[in-house]
């Protein structure tokens, strides 16, 4: 099985690269609008704010919040150290919350058990991205992006607290994670959240310059590659599958967080479980939205009006891209399985 799946990795690597210099005209083209898109949406959206909670969680800001959120710790059965690294993941976008999870269980403060429960729901688009990007950028309306936030954040909270419902209480060590002064959690926040920022512009570009050569619907666009998906769809997504897919997070996102999933002995198959969970419980509570408030229907536009656009690459292509995928998911998992 190990040497099959070698062979179909190397087979489709020089098959892409062949596809890249063969069809390179519209690689190049989606590459720059990919760029455009981190460049004028990523970057000024999420590099403040995600300089910001990191310097909050890592100077003495966060014993404030530590303090403060204590009770609500408990209850969750969480240890109060994790409080700040779920409060500023859900407000600071996709990677925050897993890149926090992260600094925690290294510094000792959690386990891989309460890792791993972490990164089950500590995953959300944030308040720069979803509530300035899609709803002020995107759709007009940063109302609309505050709706859709907030089902977001829900989805997560309902997650979170199910999770804690089956867990045992438990003890935790009294480990104290050294805090910076200002200017040095400023600085290295600075430093950290830019690498954050610029591996994340990495992949969307990666992806844009796939979409150019694959004939990618862009109905499930969201799904394979989040930006992308929301910002070149030429009409507006409905509120419920707009809520799902930026819940789901998109493989793009999944395949950032593979490192950190897999340094805490997590399935892939449990996260990817938990994201479409939480997909599911946003896109429900969208149409709940919908039914109780009745919001403008012209600012949504049903998903199912968008027509995917044909393209020179026979359609076998995009089902290899997507089999490379699934490959690459179980290539992890027996990887995993070795270390067990």
């Amino acid at each position: 099985m190990k040497k099959a799946v070698t062979v179909f990795q190397t087979i489709f690597l020089l098959l892409l690269i062949g596809l890249f210099i063969v069809f390179s005209t519209k690689a190049k083209a989606q590459t720059i609008s990919g760029m455009k898109m981190c460049i004028n949406i990523i970057v000024p959206s999420l590099l403040p704010i995600l300089i910001l909670t990191n310097t909050a969680i890592k100077s003495e800001a966060s014993t404030f919040f530590e303090f403060l959120l204590t009770p609500i710790a408990k209850l969750l059965k969480f240890p109060p150290s994790a409080m700040c690294a779920i409060i500023f993941g859900l407000i600071g976008g996709y990677p925050t919350g897993a890149l926090l999870t992260e600094q925690l269980f290294e510094h000792g403060a959690i386990d891989k058990h309460t890792s791993r429960q972490m990164l089950r729901f500590n995953f959300c688009g944030g308040v720069a991205f979803i509530v300035t990007a899609v709803g002020t950028i995107k759709l007009n309306s940063t109302k609309i992006g505050v709706v859709i936030y907030t089902i977001n954040l829900l989805s997560s909270l309902i997650i979170c607290i199910a999770e804690s419902l089956f867990e045992k209480p438990k003890s935790y060590k009294n480990t104290k994670i050294t805090k910076q002064n200002f200017s040095t959690a400023l600085v290295n926040s600075v430093e950290n959240s830019t690498k954050s920022i610029a591996i994340m512009c990495g992949y969307i570009t990666f992806f844009s310059a796939l979409s150019g050569l694959f004939n990618i619907p862009k109905s499930i666009m969201p799904i394979i590659e989040i930006t992308n998906g929301v910002f070149s769809a030429k009409q507006n997504i409905s509120l419920p599958y707009l809520c799902f897919f930026l819940c789901f997070g998109g493989f793009c996102i999944h395949f950032q967080l593979f490192g950190i999933i897999k340094k805490v002995n997590m399935n892939y198959f449990d996260f990817f479980i938990h994201r479409l969970a939480g997909g599911i419980i946003s896109y429900f509570l969208g149409k709940g939205y919908i039914v109780l408030f009745a919001p403008e229907q012209e600012v949504f536009s049903n998903i199912s009006n968008i027509t995917p656009i044909a393209s020179e690459i026979n359609s076998s292509l995009s089902l290899m891209l997507l089999a490379s995928c699934v490959i690459i998911v179980v290539d992890l998992h027996n990887k995993k399985s070795s270390l067990i």
